[in-house]
């Protein structure tokens, strides 16, 4: 069996590395070039040289930190290629621009799935079977008690959970890029028709939106002296930080929610300070994440960003796939 030296792409300093082509998959601390997944944060560092991504996530990025980044952008499936390996960015159905990334060198195929969800969304590009020899495969709701409902279905609670309480003002925290606009294209599409006011970090998010061709339906910027009762019936977004702080007493009479995958665990839920829990997630359940894993035809898979214990576990007993973990 390889060592963790002999992958193609293997992990060092808790980064995956490509040392053949010399270039990090979102490091985690300045390197000399980073590919980039997509534009959240967690997947991000300030301070590396060049950046490679593809178009929708550098003007993202630019958008939340500035221009003064070096940034080379490509099309989905547009092969580049860096010291003999060709490299290419995939949807990955995440958030707009999100990518798995494809490295082929010699005969020898790897696919890393960034983060990847396959329910329908029309914020983004729906993700792409890509066949693989090597899949290094996210894993964050890598359990058999993750399984997501239907977008449509939670959107009509959320539209209830408001309507059913048209004296209070309803907020509903979620994260601001991604699952914001994701959320608003399925409101959209419910019966509520109420007004909607955004936080300005959401606001800002969903221009860029527009800019870039999603339609995502107009929300008002939330300021802080609105009269009390224009706010009655009515659904703010808010980003999860603002959620513990003394920005809720510029509101009276409201009821909270978070809209997440971990809402979906019920002592989480009620641990969590929020009146309601909305279980909508921008990640793969347990069954997309078994689905990617046998429609890429890897037969070698790693894990990482999450539990992969039961994962590997069902996929080396049931479906005859060879699990590895880097550096063993």
């Amino acid at each position: 069996m390889r060592t963790n030296q002999e992958y193609l792409i293997r992990y060092k300093d808790g980064n995956l590395y490509c040392e053949l082509a010399d270039i990090w998959i979102d490091p985690s601390k300045p390197v000399k070039k980073a590919l980039i997944t997509h534009a959240h944060f967690d997947h991000f560092t300030f301070g590396c040289e060049e950046y490679i991504s593809t178009k929708e996530t550098a003007i993202i990025l630019k958008e939340r930190v500035g221009d003064n980044i070096k940034i080379k952008t490509f099309e989905y499936g547009e092969e580049f290629k860096i010291n003999g390996i060709n490299i290419s960015f995939h949807p990955s159905g995440h958030i707009l621009g999100s990518s798995q990334i494809r490295f082929i060198f010699a005969d020898e195929k790897w696919l890393i799935s960034g983060d990847f969800k396959l329910q329908k969304d029309q914020t983004c590009k729906q993700y792409e079977i890509v066949k693989t020899d090597y899949l290094i495969s996210e894993c964050t709701f890598g359990l058999p008690i993750f399984k997501w409902d239907e977008s449509n279905k939670i959107a009509n609670d959320i539209s209830k959970w408001i309507t059913n309480s048209p004296e209070k003002t309803s907020l509903l925290f979620c994260y601001s890029l991604g699952k914001a606009q994701r959320l608003l294209n399925e409101i959209s599409q419910t019966n509520f028709k109420g007004n909607i006011y955004s936080h300005g970090s959401i606001h800002k998010m969903n221009n860029i939106y527009r800019e870039l061709g999603i339609k995502i339906k107009d929300t008002i910027k939330i300021e802080n002296k609105k009269k009390i009762d224009e706010l009655k019936g009515s659904l703010i977004l808010l980003p999860p930080s603002l959620s513990k702080g003394s920005y809720l007493k510029n509101f009276k009479n409201i009821q909270t929610a978070f809209a997440s995958g971990w809402m979906s665990i019920r002592a989480l839920r009620k641990r969590s300070g929020y009146d309601k829990g909305f279980a909508i997630s921008d990640h793969a359940d347990w069954d997309g994440i078994l689905e990617v894993v046998k429609k890429s035809e890897a037969k070698n898979v790693f894990f990482h960003h999450g539990d992969s214990e039961a994962l590997s576990k069902y996929l080396v007993e049931k479906e005859s796939i060879n699990v590895l973990l880097f550096g063993k």
